[in-house]
């Protein structure tokens, strides 16, 4: 077992090595078409791009975006920082697709108690391999991972999700191991700060969760399951994502307007509804 995670480890890391090498020689020097000039911009002034905006994208760009006030003078390079971060994204999800490839591997092949040979781990990894670097050399992530974009960390969050969940499957049941569970859904969380694809790994994540707890699982198991993820991708967009702000906005309007409170006051009777 040790071996095979001494070997993940290594091919997850010459995944991403290839993949950050590959992109750094690709990516944009400056600002691409569309959306990446506002996104560049954004990151490096600290603004509100379009809607429904990006915070978090904003908060990490504006990380690279001093880095590279720091390391030069050009300010075309500005914009290179936030397209390399695009690529470094993208690299690090690239890595987690392998390392995910090699844990649904090496269960379905030996389960999660078998041991495997060298020559096994050998063939394991050499799948987790070709799966990162499939995944990072795919045109759609690659055209993505070169330009300064929202669609590069969220794939990278999306990933993130993804192998945090798929790692606590692959761990033994116990309560210690269900910190990788609510990991996941903290990335999920925190990814809406930057795209809303992570949501779409929650049907996966339900049936993850329906096969690890339940030991004698069935199709209808399985369907419930899946409906269970659905209905919290919908719960987190019209409940969390949408209704949340309406309170607000509803009981700024009731405090200000009705009953002549400060601006801001509808803040508190909407933390008190929420609790």
């Amino acid at each position: 077992m040790n071996s095979l995670k001494r070997l993940s480890n290594i091919t997850g890391l010459v995944v991403l090595a290839v993949a950050m090498v590959v992109y750094f020689m690709s990516v944009e020097r400056v600002g691409s078409l569309w959306d990446c000039g506002e996104f560049i911009l954004g990151a490096y002034k600290l603004q509100v791009v379009h809607p429904p905006g990006a915070p978090l994208y904003v908060l990490i760009g504006r990380i690279f975006t001093w880095l590279a006030e720091i390391l030069s003078d050009d300010p075309a390079d500005i914009a290179f920082a936030v397209n390399l971060m695009s690529g470094l994204c993208t690299a690090l999800a690239a890595m987690m697709i392998c390392w995910v490839t090699i844990m649904l591997t090496k269960l379905s092949w030996k389960g999660r108690e078998g041991e495997t040979t060298d020559g096994e781990n050998l063939a394991i990894a050499a799948g987790g391999l070709v799966a990162g670097l499939s995944t990072a050399f795919a045109s759609s992530i690659w055209f993505s991972a070169v330009e300064g974009e929202v669609y590069a960390m969220s794939t990278f969050f999306t990933a993130l999700t993804l192998w945090s969940a798929v790692k606590w499957y692959y761990l033994s049941d116990d309560l210690d191991n269900d910190r990788w569970l609510v990991l996941s859904l903290f990335c999920g969380g925190l990814s809406i700060g930057v795209h809303l694809l992570s949501l779409l790994t929650f049907p996966a994540i339900g049936l993850l969760y329906y096969f690890k707890k339940y030991k004698e699982p069935n199709i209808k198991g399985g369907i419930l399951s899946i409906l269970a993820g659905v209905f919290m991708i919908g719960f987190i967009q019209k409940i969390v994502i949408v209704g949340i702000p309406t309170i607000w906005a509803n009981m700024e309007l009731f405090t200000v307007n009705s009953m002549g409170m400060g601006v801001h006051s509808g803040l508190i009777p909407t933390i008190l509804i929420l609790a």
